[in-house]
């Protein structure tokens, strides 16, 4: 998972600089929720100028579903946050599941890269042992709940291949944002595979190249103040 943040006042440069060394200070350690709001809060702000009442975040496949659950999280966590403030988020062919399998599920079980049940061991590993159920508010995310409600929810981006069998759960999640007016347009790319637009060995293609541009343009809305001070 990704987090932007709308940055003001800071050179490039320096910005680069400094992104490299904050790298480097945290290659391999482990961070907890706690320490990362830490480290939100005192080297984004100090060291790179960064405005938090503006984030985005951005998750791809399994990552997605956790950007998603965090997204809730700070739905519901309000003001405690503060000064963080979620106010969109992209998920990217999204690794949402459920025990009611959906046309695409079946019809691409077994597709190409990602088949389905690699994916619900992954899930195995990933959720709670003793909570464990294709219909966990983490991997579902069309089960009811009362909190928080849909309408809650920031903006809502979600990208989707044709021939990735998680494709129909993705769209339906986007069609009960848009019921309750959240804006939640979807990025269909044909003749695509999961992670079309994150592999290394298809970052260069036509397709992967307009993806980032379409996801730029769209999440530049959220983050900038007056157009120009995206920066990713």
């Amino acid at each position: 998972m990704v987090l932007f943040a709308s940055m003001k006042n800071c050179d490039s440069r320096k910005r680069g600089r400094d992104n490299r060394q904050w790298r480097r200070e945290l290659k391999g350690f482990q961070l907890s929720k706690n320490d990362f709001l830490a480290i939100a809060r005192v080297s984004f702000c100090e060291r790179f100028s960064f405005s938090l009442q503006r984030c985005v975040l951005l998750g791809v496949s399994c990552g997605a579903t956790i950007a998603d659950y965090v997204a809730r999280k700070a739905v519901e966590a309000g003001k405690l946050l503060d000064p963080v403030k979620v106010v969109a988020q992209v998920l990217m062919y999204p690794f949402f599941i459920g025990s009611v399998p959906t046309h695409s599920e079946i019809r691409l079980a077994n597709s190409y890269f990602y088949d389905k049940g690699m994916c619900v061991l992954a899930l195995k590993l990933f959720l709670p042992e003793d909570d464990f159920s294709l219909d966990h508010p983490a991997a579902n995310p069309l089960i009811p709940r009362s909190e928080p409600p849909l309408k809650c929810m920031p903006p809502t981006l979600t990208v989707v291949a044709e021939h990735d069998w998680m494709r129909d759960r993705a769209i339906a999640y986007s069609e009960e944002l848009r019921k309750v007016n959240v804006d939640a347009p979807v990025l269909e790319y044909k003749d695509a595979v999961h992670e079309f637009a994150t592999l290394d060995m298809l970052l260069k293609t036509p397709q992967a190249q307009a993806c980032a541009e379409d996801i730029a343009i769209w999440v530049k809305k959220y983050i900038s103040l007056r157009g120009h001070e995206f920066s990713y």
